[in-house]
């Protein structure tokens, strides 16, 4: 029979054995192929990992996307267990430091403060100590604010389709959302009054390992852009 401590040491060498396991699915990897995080967003789905699969085949690269949430997925690239992140706010390089911004821009993008149309809206909704926001995760990152210094009462959620799904629902009267601008028109459809709060640039971005190829990268994403502009020049 295993003693105490044999039992123990193997319980140890298993779980670290299944840590390893479950690291390599994302660490080990080459420039022949990226995992590229992804979050759960319409336009992410359906517009930006297009461009951004093209842009890599272009440089010769595979590549595997793996759906993430706003805050685990830049954890994951910062530490370098993702390569890259098909679209991010540029303000996330500031506190991830092992993230780099590839220019050109993919576009530009605001975090929407969205209304149902039987309460008050305006900006400052946001420091009324009696509205309850459902937000993205990554909020107060992107107005690079802490929580504190606001005075409504916020519940995060990792999930975009959630968050408005919850506005649209009725469980809240007030959300905060990312978009491209290119939500306005379903939101109007719902019914939601919608003000952007901040603006920033949508950029991709990839962990500094690779920054070897950042040009490279910035010259096919330049092309993809070009070429889709060029297929469908009202959809950008």
């Amino acid at each position: 029979m295993l003693s105490v401590t044999s039992t123990a040491s193997v319980a140890f060498a298993l779980a670290l054995s299944i840590n390893l396991t479950a690291s390599t699915a994302y660490a080990d990897h080459d420039d022949g192929h990226f995992i590229i995080g992804y979050i759960n967003h319409p336009r992410v789905n359906d517009f930006y990992k297009p461009i951004i699969k093209r842009a890599y085949e272009q440089i010769g690269i595979t590549v595997t996307f793996e759906k993430v949430g706003g805050k685990r997925g830049l954890k994951l690239l910062d530490e370098g267990m993702t390569d890259a992140d098909v679209i991010r706010y540029d303000v996330v390089t500031k506190d991830n430091p092992n993230v780099i911004a590839i220019e050109p821009q993919l576009s530009r993008g605001a975090s929407f403060l969205l209304c149902v149309k039987s309460v008050v809206c305006h900006a400052d909704i946001i420091n009324d100590p009696t509205a309850v926001i459902a937000v993205t995760t990554r909020f107060f990152k992107n107005v690079e604010q802490q929580r504190n210094k606001f005075e409504a009462n916020f519940y995060e959620f990792d999930d975009f389709y959630h968050v408005v799904e919850l506005i649209k629902t009725g469980r809240f009267d007030y959300a905060i959302a990312p978009s491209d601008f290119s939500e306005l028109n379903i939101f109007d459809e719902y019914g939601f009054t919608h003000i952007p709060l901040v603006e920033h640039k949508l950029v991709h971005v990839i962990n500094k390992k690779h920054l070897h190829l950042k040009d490279k990268l910035s010259e096919a994403i330049a092309i993809q852009l070009k070429i889709h502009q060029t297929r469908q020049p009202n959809e950008m």
